[in-house]
């Protein structure tokens, strides 16, 4: 598994994102766990946040867990795409998620604002979701 996760990253550094993602999505195998791994070793943000998209498109039993860690990461692309699987998982306890960290503070004040603007955001989607909405 992590031979075809690095093979993804490597894709991915060289400008080929659609093979990269595919390389990853089209594995029988489960994955997470692996990309969880790959994640905190991971050093470039663009990758984690590539990594975290992978696993909120599998939709796999451990893919909540990733994301809601990956909601804590600094960089704002890497939370980015942690804020998308939520709404692309959305479910009760990713709402009470998104409730739980509404408040976390950031590196700095605007860094902070923008974050707690985009999860109130996320809030107000899941819960359309949850009450009968469609995506859009």
């Amino acid at each position: 598994m992590k031979e075809k996760i690095v093979e993804s990253l490597k894709a991915l550094r060289a400008g080929d994102d659609e093979t990269a993602m595919t390389t990853l999505l089209e594995l029988d195998e489960e994955l997470v766990p692996s990309l969880v791994h790959a994640f905190r070793a991971e050093a470039d943000a663009e990758a984690r946040a590539f990594l975290v998209t992978v696993a909120w498109e599998r939709r796999e039993e451990h893919s909540p867990a990733f994301i809601v860690q990956a909601l804590n990461d600094p960089e704002e692309e890497v939370w980015q795409a942690a804020l998308d699987g939520t709404v692309a998982l959305a479910s009760p306890e990713i709402l009470d998620v998104l409730k739980s960290v509404r408040q976390q503070e950031r590196a700095d004040v605007a860094k902070t604002r923008r974050f707690h603007m985009c999860i109130e955001e996320a809030i107000l989607y899941v819960d359309s979701l949850l009450k009968g909405g469609q995506r859009s």
